[in-house]
């Protein structure tokens, strides 16, 4: 199907199901951003967003967050430095 025409069909389900403005392209990133933030490996994901190579996916998407940047911190024993 071309890309163009999948779009204009999602637009009018969206639009029917009274969803709010969100197009189809921003919901693959956020499958894809889920999918790593819930620990999934790298080349499964970049499986399903079917990327040529795995640094495309981690280029992309891998946004650390806050979170993982405290976890990551405070596992280091700073006292043992």
């Amino acid at each position: 199907m071309e890309p163009r025409t999948l779009n204009r069909h999602f637009e009018g389900l969206r639009v029917t199901a009274g969803l709010p403005d969100v197009r189809l392209h921003d919901l693959r990133h956020t499958v894809v951003s889920l999918l790593l933030d819930l620990g999934t490996p790298p080349h499964v994901v970049q499986a399903i967003a079917r990327h040529a190579h795995v640094d495309i996916t981690m280029a992309i998407y891998a946004h650390t967050n806050l979170d993982a940047m405290r976890q990551a911190l405070d596992a280091i024993e700073w006292e043992d430095l």
